[in-house]
This record gives C-alpha cells, sequence and structure tokens, in this order.
C-alpha cells in the first residue's frame, strides 16, 4: 500500500524526460553516454538502454540538452511567453524546473521582433538542480535558436539575469486603454499580430502535424522553423548532412548505426551496376553516429547545406563498382542476399539480425519501423 502510494506520488511530480529507444545511439549500440556524462546527480544508467531514476531526477535538463539524437526531451512544453524563470527564483511570470529544460524550438516561438526574450535564473553554481553547467546549455539552445530566426531575418534579443525575484513588467504585452480607444480592435490585431510574429506557423497550433512516431519532435520543429521562413533552394540552411570518402568498404556499421535510417545499402544485381551507399537527406538529423561508428574513418559530417539539398531526392554518397571493390568489402554487385542482411522490407535473420533487444519502457515512444540490424537493399 505505502509502496503504490509513494509510486503515484512520485507520477504526480514526475520530471524526468521521456524517452524514445528507436533514437537513442546508445540503445543502437554506439558508445554516448553524453547524458551520463551530463548528469550532476547520477540519475542516468546506460546498459542496453538509458534508465532515469525517478527519485535522484531533478529535471534540470542538461541530458536533453546534450542528446545529439533528440531521443530525450521535456515532458512539457513551455507556453508562448517572453520572460520565464528559473523555479528556484520567486515571482508571478512562466516559470521552469531549470531553464536548461528549455529546448532552441521554445526560444524560436518565444521570440518577436523588438521585444527582448528575458530568462531569469538564480545562482546555478549553488543549485542543487542543475548546476554550474547550465548557463553554457542555455548559451548553446540559444545560439541554435539564433541560427533558425536569421533565416527570417531576425535576431533572438535574449537577456539571461542572475535575480532572486522576477516578476513580469506588464508594459511589454498589455495593450493600453487609450491605445485600445484610438485604434479599436483593428489596433488590437494590429499589436497583437506583431507580438505573435514571431513564426505564425509555429504556434501550438502545428504540435498537431508532428508525427512523433518518425523523426525526433524537436527536430521535426525545427525543419518547420526552417520552412516557414521559405528558404530559396540554394539557400544555406543550419543542417548538415553525412559524406564520405575514399576507402569506404560498404559494411553495415553506419546503417545500423543511424537512428532515423537515413542510410542504407544497395546491392545491384546487374553486373555493370555495383554496391552503393545512399542517403535520405530529409531523414537526417546531424547526429554524428555515422561518423563515429565507421570502422575505416571515411565518414564525414559537412554543415555547408541548402534547402534544395536537404529537401532533394535520395542521394548516392558511395559506390563501388565490382572490380574496384577493395579486398575484403562488403561490397558485392550480386542478386543474392549478403549475409547477415535482407531484402528492403524484410527482416534480418541470425546473428547479425541483432541491434539491440526492444527495451520495455513506458517512456519510450512506439518504434517507428526501423531495422536495427542495417538498412540493405537488393536489386536484381
Amino acid at each position: 500500500m505505502f509502496r503504490d502510494l509513494m509510486n503515484w506520488a512520485f507520477k504526480q511530480a514526475d520530471v524526468t524526460p521521456t524517452f524514445a529507444s528507436q533514437h537513442c545511439l546508445a540503445v543502437r549500440g554506439g558508445g554516448c553516454r553524453a547524458c551520463a556524462e551530463v548528469c550532476p546527480h547520477d540519475a542516468i544508467t546506460i546498459t542496453r538502454t538509458v534508465k532515469i531514476e525517478p527519485i535522484d531526477c531533478t529535471g534540470c535538463g542538461l541530458c536533453v540538452a546534450v542528446c545529439p539524437s533528440f531521443a530525450l526531451a521535456p515532458r512539457e512544453r513551455v507556453v508562448t511567453d517572453h520572460a520565464v524563470r528559473c523555479s528556484q527564483v520567486q515571482g508571478e511570470t512562466t516559470s521552469v524546473v531549470c531553464l536548461a529544460r528549455l529546448q532552441s524550438s521554445d526560444l524560436v516561438r518565444m521570440a518577436a521582433p523588438g521585444r527582448p526574450l528575458t530568462l531569469a535564473r538564480s545562482n546555478c553554481a549553488d543549485c542543487d538542480i542543475g548546476g554550474a553547467a547550465v548557463p553554457a546549455a542555455i548559451e548553446r539552445t540559444a545560439e541554435a535558436a539564433r541560427e533558425l530566426l536569421a533565416l527570417h531575418g531576425r535576431t533572438l534579443e535574449l537577456e539571461v539575469i542572475e535575480v532572486e525575484r522576477f516578476d513580469l513588467p506588464r508594459d511589454r504585452v498589455e495593450i493600453s486603454r487609450r491605445e485600445l480607444l484610438r485604434g479599436g480592435w483593428k489596433e488590437v490585431r494590429r499589436s497583437s499580430s506583431v507580438l505573435l510574429a514571431p513564426l505564425e506557423g509555429f504556434a501550438e497550433a502545428d504540435e498537431d502535424a508532428v508525427d512523433r512516431r518518425a523523426l525526433p519532435v524537436e527536430h521535426q520543429r525545427r525543419i518547420r522553423a526552417i520552412e516557414l521562413s521559405k528558404p530559396e533552394p540554394d539557400a544555406a540552411v543550419p543542417l548538415a548532412l553525412p559524406e564520405v570518402l575514399d576507402g569506404c568498404i560498404l559494411c553495415p556499421a553506419c546503417t545500423r548505426a543511424c537512428p532515423t535510417n537515413a542510410l542504407r545499402r544497395v546491392f545491384d544485381g546487374d553486373a555493370a551496376g555495383g554496391a552503393r551507399l545512399e542517403l535520405d537527406n530529409d531523414r537526417c538529423i546531424g547526429c554524428d553516429a555515422c561518423v563515429e561508428a565507421c570502422p575505416v574513418d571515411v565518414v564525414r559530417m559537412r554543415d555547408d547545406v541548402t534547402w534544395g539539398e536537404y529537401t532533394g531526392p535520395p542521394k548516392i554518397v558511395y559506390r563501388a563498382d565490382r572490380p574496384a571493390a577493395p579486398l575484403g568489402a562488403v561490397a558485392r554487385a550480386s542478386s543474392e542476399p549478403v549475409p547477415g542482411t535482407a531484402p528492403e522490407g524484410e527482416a534480418p535473420t541470425g546473428e547479425d539480425a541483432a541491434g539491440p533487444e526492444p527495451v520495455d519502457d513506458p517512456a519510450t515512444s512506439a518504434d517507428d519501423g526501423g531495422n536495427d540490424g542495417g538498412n540493405d537493399a537488393h536489386a536484381s
């Protein structure tokens, strides 16, 4: 009875982030330990999955801030506002447990031209929730938001202040009685549109378009922010895509490591064809998993990406025709399945089918159909 009561109490005050195992690099067999290393309370354990101890977790969000594949996310979103305080600062403004929980899409939603966004924090170095690493985490998040806003010709007017109490200055948002009498509802609508100018289509209504079973939610929000800027095809965007240098042996390491199945190996049955590595540009989240997994160190991430390239059709990032395939390479121009792989749409079998075992975690999002055993296709 007492245990059930305690479990209920913890659930009511659950500040742990949500965890999507299908996007976790550690679960997919990588060596990522970023979340465990940054946690100031040793609340995270990584084995074949990521376990967050709710009793030890303070909800600071530092693990969310460093996760390269967006597998961790806050359980709630901050309402659109122009001032937010951490839980250790007194006041009447919108508050979050810790400012490190804020994501770049949150700052983009709250930013508006001619109006500063204020984040009020306590003395982080003496705080038992997040600690001294919080200010740097806030700045990294702000930098990502600045890159997104720059596409709209805007800057992030951000002020981070250290105070004991912070109350919202009402004159920032209230439309005065005099303005209302002068301009009527037309003035109200105009003033409101200025306040909501941060990206009208980026408001809460857009959450309905988020597919929580597909790409990581925060990545989808960032892409939405880019889309709203209506970039030209040759416009540079703050995204990264992998390139593969000479020396690739077409092993399945990168395809198995990719948390969104953006990479796949294709084996042609035509003798004049060959084996190749293909990339679905718009599924890549720039997490560096393929870079870390490559056993011959020939994968690099490049950030000179254009919108047309990202939204374009899949492209071949490496091709190895049969005569040029290095000795011992996995590449084969054959219609026969390569051991340990399977035709596209079929599950691999045997030892090489592996990849991580399913994770029985109620906080884990449903799998998006990814193939942990590699993403291969065979053409005949």
